[in-house]
């Protein structure tokens, strides 16, 4: 029996380990994501300020201010070089003067300049993005965002990780064989001893019979607690589609996001706010028509289990983001048409 009950011990551990690699695996890859879209969001941020300065400078045709421009973006924390191609990807202006008047040819470069917007593409380096914007004189701004730091953090992540899976998946395991030898081995040594003592071939089966009951009615606990889970994950997935029915009836629209701003689940009657190809687990920065609603998410996230309310246009946007008092797990949007007049 002890061996047996050993031999469960390391398939329980088995199978533990087996589970949290995925579960680890999984936070791991939401933990990279959230650090990348930091990183962007931060380097964003830093080309739409200097991005007006820029614009000026190419105006006045003023090289100079346009060279001091593009040098202090590139030393942006997370900027490794920032220049400018014209529109046959030519560099008129790089941080490097090495590079100027080079010609730029890639599908990168060709879908940047013909995008009439912002773009984060990747590159042929893992720890590298390309980032544009269009300029003044139909000119494209281009920055090489480098996530050699996310990585880094990612990888700390994941041995921290790691670590506390496999932690927990011993705990769990030793707790186990603690309560199998307390309540199914002493218990069936004890019985054993006293079979063996006795005469008769009923009191044997009485005892087996005495042994059987115990594992069923072990087995039945954990049976009705499996049970019980089941019901309560049934319960949460209702309670979830009950609130999104119910928020057809008073919302325009509404967007339910994770920790990493992936978005969950999401229904726009407006057709203002989300694109028509919006796909559930996209990115929100992707899915958006209005960038300019990327800032009541930020405002949200810098103030966690609080409402945050702005109107666009005729449309009233309100964000809410739950947090455990150490990182953003979701937040909630929710838009409402104002009436005019």
């Amino acid at each position: 029996m002890k061996k047996n009950i050993v031999a469960l011990c390391f398939v329980l551990f088995a199978a533990l380990c087996a589970s949290f690699y995925f579960i680890t695996d999984f936070l791991i890859k939401q933990k990279s994501d959230e650090l990348i879209n930091l990183t962007i969001e931060k380097t964003r941020s830093a080309v739409n300020i200097s991005v007006l300065n820029i614009n000026k400078s190419i105006e006045s045709s003023d090289d100079i201010a346009l060279l001091s421009n593009i040098d202090n973006l590139a030393k942006y924390d997370s900027i490794n070089s920032c220049f400018i191609l014209d529109r046959d990807n030519k560099v008129i202006i790089h941080n490097n003067t090495n590079d100027w008047n080079q010609v730029r040819k890639s599908e990168q470069y060709d879908r940047a300049i013909n995008y009439d917007g912002q773009l984060v593409q990747t590159t042929p380096d893992k720890d590298h993005l390309l980032f544009s914007k269009p300029i003044a004189k139909d000119y494209t701004l281009f920055c090489i965002i480098s996530i050699e730091k996310a990585s880094e953090t990612v990888k700390i992540w994941r041995i921290k990780y790691y670590a506390a899976a496999a932690a927990t998946a011993f705990v769990i395991t030793f707790v186990v064989y603690l309560f199998a030898k307390l309540f199914i081995l002493i218990p069936f040594n004890r019985t054993k001893r006293r079979l063996e003592n006795a005469n008769g071939e009923n009191i044997k089966n009485e005892k087996y019979d005495e042994i059987s009951d115990l594992f069923l009615s072990e087995r039945k606990k954990f049976e009705d607690k499996i049970s019980s889970l089941e019901e309560e994950n049934k319960n949460l997935a209702l309670i979830i589609k009950y609130f999104l029915l119910r928020g057809k009836e008073t919302c325009a629209a509404a967007i339910a996001l994770n920790g990493a701003n992936n978005i969950i689940c999401a229904y726009d009657k407006t057709e203002k706010i989300l694109k028509k190809d919006f796909s559930v687990g996209d990115n929100i920065i992707e899915a958006l028509l209005n960038p300019d609603l990327l800032k009541i998410i930020s405002k949200a996230a810098e103030t966690p289990n609080g409402e945050i309310a702005a109107d666009y246009g005729e449309i009233e946007i309100k964000a809410f983001s739950v947090s455990d008092g150490e990182k953003i797990s979701g937040t909630i949007l929710t838009a409402a048409t104002q009436l005019s007049g």
